[in-house]
């Protein structure tokens, strides 16, 4: 696997980084300096290092063991712009295990590419754009800020000064231990000289200086250090020490005016810091853990250690304000991105190939930790209804990949940061943790931390330790799910009242198997649920036959397994006769019944069974009450919706009849008030059907929607709780009666998205609700703002696109636009290639036509897609899979519409 690795030469390994940078927020210039201390494995008189968009002014190699001198410059500095490598050469050879040193002085740009060491802009009170400095270095832009040895098992020490504006706040990983004004001197590591001295002032803007130095950071790697400068206010709260040891200093930082905001965040980092030093064994090994809200962000958050940068959205909530979706997903991104503190962090991922190790881990214990917190919210139902299904989707398509997969170049790493490493790895870890006992699986979480703590480990080091503690060899079956694509169907037949013959082939969405293709046969541990007891079987040949004692049952209980299952016809109307039940019998516990609806579902699309047999399952809920199963019914309708969206208006409006049907009567029942006295799922399910009755036109909840929808805009804010804010704003979008109406609509959710009094998560919600639309001078309208920084983010440019991507009436016009302006955008998101990614995906794989996926495939023949190649191939596999299912399907369903409408 390694072989062909874009890796470092070995002669040097640094130890130990002594790094000054001086950032110019009006010039966005910086000056830095690095000194190294290095181990020298070899004789050798040059060194190479990694450097990104850098220009190295200076490089100095120090060393007793020289014989002429003890310092000499470099003779050639060499820069392999591709590879993101500069190679320094000296004249005399440093010979190996010498103490030696090297000094570099070094310029860059604060960029505006949210990569590296980059700008960030915001608004000062007086509605003057102003910028602070923040970084983000995983996977491979540390090399952006500063020369160094950027590979994740190049582990070092650092010490850190930053010399900023004395009015603005300074942060990095560890603690500051000095800061004092700034005068540059011969001495110590200034900024930018090796000798010479100047007054404490930006040249530029005649700002004081002052010079902020940090504590010596543990051994990490390059990806996890930090620094963010800018006029940050913090609210601060303390561990209770119980599990670390002593108690940690925790901090929310935010721009001035929003640190309430980020309460609930700081109250769920104190308690998720306690409850990982427990479950983990390992106290936090820092004196601080600092989260900041920064206004231009790539990703949701990244665990830079003691120092976590999150999107403003994914860190700030508001209690009068915000909904409780954003309520969940704040504490769900800061537990995980606190779980990263050990779990890549302390023991770190040896190399890139082993990122699920990190993220797939951070997810399912992030999870852990949030349940912890709040019990009450359900969420490993949650999981199976949301998290599950993004890995298993994508895991369906050939152009899917192993949760390890080979990394050889550092274009590469970011497209493997998907539902395979996160969510399709976190649901192998919930699988094997059900099998083993989750007790037993975190005991060996616990010695694999211990055993690998401040250096590098891969996947083979978390087996081997979960092995020994299991007593079991967890390798043998385990690299089956991680070295291998895709996931298992399971076939169930009946050979008798008490027999099933189960048979497993791998899941295609395509439904077109090949036996070369099937070659794997999974680990499957079954959970075989009868009326008496859950049978623990695993099926490890390709067919097995196992006795269940019941014509009632039902594989993978909890839906713990990471597997579909395929019964027959007669089984699933036993099945659904079951849900019927005012308990729902067999099927009592929501995550089963979640799983029946999934696996149906998504069973549909490939042809395993029919789309009408799901339609006909679908109805067996209509006395259903649990929030998941109604999110996981909806999902699948909504995806059959916007598949059949060219056809003929009998059948969409059939199939929204349905909708309706299923929806509207609960809906009425929990109507538009938020009660005191409602439990956080009721009132998600009190969103969620409201949202669906609207949407497949229930006259009386379009009519509320409306009218609580204009009270709203014109000063009203008890009209509309803040969870139905974005749901009432696409019922009335959708709804409009005619072209006017809907731009009236539309213009006053725009004001709404304008208004940057709102919180993040309502301001989102109204920018992601203007794509809804269906007139193409609006659609225009909002694809022009995606372009222009100062009305939509680059960062948000994602909820244009997905928006967009999703809305049948947008999909031909957000291609259009996509394909006439491919260079700009290339150009806008080169340094942020995620987004990038999220834009070629959204523009291409909710077509349903072959004619169009042609066009398509075309388009692309000639670019050079390397960076993006695995979405763009995982967008056309999905169109095709789409425009398969509807040619199969599309008569039946029309057929079985018909039927419908005639009997309702």
């Amino acid at each position: 696997m390694a072989t062909s690795r874009q890796v470092l030469p070995t002669n040097v390994r640094p130890v130990h980084y002594d790094l000054s940078l001086r950032p110019n927020l009006t010039s966005f210039h910086f000056d830095g300096r690095v000194i190294v201390k290095l181990d020298v494995n070899e004789d050798t008189k040059i060194i190479t290092l990694n450097s990104h968009e850098l220009k190295l002014t200076s490089a100095k190699l120090q060393s007793s063991a020289l014989k002429t001198q003890s310092s000499q410059e470099a003779t050639d500095i060499s820069y392999d712009e591709q590879k993101h490598i500069v190679t320094l050469t000296f004249a005399e050879s440093v010979p190996a295990k010498s103490e030696t040193v090297l000094d570099i002085l070094f310029e860059g740009t604060l960029n505006d590419q949210m990569a590296g060491f980059y700008r960030s802009s915001y608004k000062d009170a007086s509605g003057e754009t102003k910028y602070l400095a923040t970084t983000q270095f995983e996977a491979t832009d540390a090399r952006r800020a500063f020369p160094c040895w950027d590979e994740p098992s190049l582990k070092a020490t650092f010490d850190v000064t930053l010399v900023v504006p004395s009015e603005l706040t300074a942060l990095s990983n560890m603690n500051v231990i000095s800061e004092k004004p700034f005068q540059e001197s011969g001495k110590g590591p200034n900024v930018g000289k090796h000798e010479g001295s100047q007054t404490g002032k930006d040249v530029a803007t005649s700002t004081s200086l002052k010079e902020v130095k940090y504590a010596t950071t543990p051994m990490m790697s390059t990806y996890l250090l930090a620094f963010v400068v800018g006029p940050f206010e913090y609210i601060e709260a303390h561990t209770t020490g119980e599990h670390n040891g002593e108690s940690v200093k925790v901090r929310v930082y935010t721009l001035p005016g929003s640190t309430e905001q980020g309460r609930h965040a700081l109250n769920v980092c104190t308690k998720a810091l306690e409850y990982f030093a427990a479950v983990f064994g390992e106290p936090y090994p820092l004196p601080k853990m600092d989260m900041v809200a920064i206004p231009d962000f790539e990703a949701g958050a990244m665990e830079n250690w003691g120092l976590v940068t999150y999107r403003t959205v994914a860190l700030l909530f508001d209690e009068k304000a915000s909904s409780l979706a954003a309520k969940k997903q704040t504490a769900y991104t800061v537990c995980h991105e606190l779980a990263h503190q050990w779990f890549g962090n302390l023991v770190t991922m040896e190399w890139w190939d082993h990122l699920w190790l990190n993220e797939g881990f951070a997810t399912w214990v992030g999870w852990l930790a949030v349940d912890h917190v709040f019990p009450d919210w359900d969420v490993w139902t949650s999981f199976v209804n949301e998290d599950m299904p993004r890995a298993l989707s994508l895991d369906a398509l050939r152009s899917s990949h192993p949760i390890e997969v080979a990394v050889n170049d550092p274009a590469e790493i970011h497209q493997i940061f998907d539902a395979i490493s996160y969510y399709k790895g976190a649901s192998v870890i919930r699988m094997l943790s059900s099998w083993l006992g989750v007790d037993v699986f975190l005991a060996g979480v616990r010695r694999y931390l211990h055993r690998h703590k401040f250096g590098n480990a891969s996947t083979g080091d978390l087996w081997a330790a979960l092995s020994e503690v299991a007593g079991v060899d967890v390798s043998k079956f385990m690299q089956l799910w991680t070295k291998n694509v895709g996931y298992p169907v399971l076939r169930v037949d009946t050979v008798d009242d008490s027999n099933i013959q189960v048979t497993q082939a791998r899941y295609l969405s395509t439904g077109d198997l090949k036996s070369v293709e099937d070659t794997t046969n999974w680990w499957v541990p079954l959970g075989v649920l009868t009326p008496d007891k859950v049978e623990s079987y695993t099926l490890t040949d390709k067919s097995q036959r196992f006795a269940v004692g019941s014509h009632s049952f039902k594989l993978n209980a909890g839906q713990s397994g990471v597997y579909r299952v395929q019964y027959p016809i007669d089984v699933i109307k036993r099945l659904a006769d079951e849900v019927r039940k005012p308990n729902n019998g067999l099927l009592s516990n929501t995550a089963d019944r979640v799983g029946l609806v999934a696996d149906a579902g998504s069973l549909c699309v490939s042809g395993e069974q029919t789309t009408s047999a799901f339609l006909e399952l679908a109805q067996a809920f209509q006395n259903e009450t649990e929030y998941f199963v109604w999110s996981q019914i909806s999902t699948h309708l909504s995806n059959i919706l916007s598949v059949w969206y060219e056809q003929p208006s009998e059948v969409k409006d059939g199939l929204n009849l349905l909708r309706r049907n299923l929806f509207s009567p609960i809906a009425h029942k929990l109507g538009w008030e938020f009660k005191p006295t409602d439990d956080y799922l009721t009132n998600m399910l009190r969103v969620l059907v409201l949202s669906n009755a609207g949407r497949s036109g229930d006259q009386g909840i379009v009519d509320e929607a409306r009218d609580r929808f204009w009270r709203f805009v014109k000063g009203d804010n008890e009209a509309l709780h803040p969870n139905l804010r974005g749901p009432v704003y696409n019922i009335v979008l959708k709804n409009a009666n005619d072209e006017t109406e809907e731009t009236q609509v539309w213009e006053e959710i725009l004001k709404i998205y304008e208004n940057e009094t709102l919180t993040s998560d309502q301001r989102l919600a109204a920018l992601a609700t203007l794509g809804n639309a269906k007139s193409e001078a609006l659609i225009n309208r909002y694809l022009a703002m995606s372009l222009d920084e100062k009305q939509v983010r680059g960062q948000d440019s994602v909820y244009v696109f997905r928006t967009l991507g999703s809305n049948p009436d947008a999909r031909n016009h957000l291609w259009e636009f996509f394909s006439n302006n491919y260079d700009l955008l290339h150009t806008k998101f080169s340094k942020s290639l995620s987004l990038f990614g999220i834009a070629v995906k959204s523009s291409v794989d909710g077509f349903v036509d072959d004619r169009r996926i042609e066009e398509i495939e075309a388009f692309f023949a000639n670019k050079d897609t390397k960076e993006y190649a695995r979405p763009l191939q995982q967008a056309i596999e999905a169109a095709k899979v789409n425009a398969e299912w509807l040619k199969r399907d599309s008569q039946a369903v029309q057929d079985w519409v018909r039927g419908y409408v005639a009997r309702d």
